[in-house]
């Protein structure tokens, strides 16, 4: 899943909702697991410094297919607002 343009709180919180990983692929093929309170630290940092540039290649991958219906819920509201 692509991420564009989502609120960082509200993410954050899905992510804690997340039972499965939740990997954060960055377009220079870093791989982070955003389970990690340390790595979602990194991740945001990533995502917020790549939305300013406007070059926000950053992909999700999810390991647990219930986390899927939520995050794709959560994206699909997230664009209808």
């Amino acid at each position: 899943m692509k991420l564009y343009d989502i609120d960082i709180g509200d993410f954050m919180q899905l992510l804690d909702r997340a039972k499965g990983d939740v990997i954060l692929e960055t377009d220079d093929g870093n791989k982070l697991n955003l389970k990690s309170k340390l790595c979602q630290l990194y991740g945001v940092k990533q995502l917020l410094e790549s939305a300013k540039n406007a070059t926000i290649t950053a992909e999700i991958k999810l390991t647990n297919p219930e986390d899927q219906i939520l995050f794709l819920k959560y994206l699909t509201d997230a664009t209808t607002l």
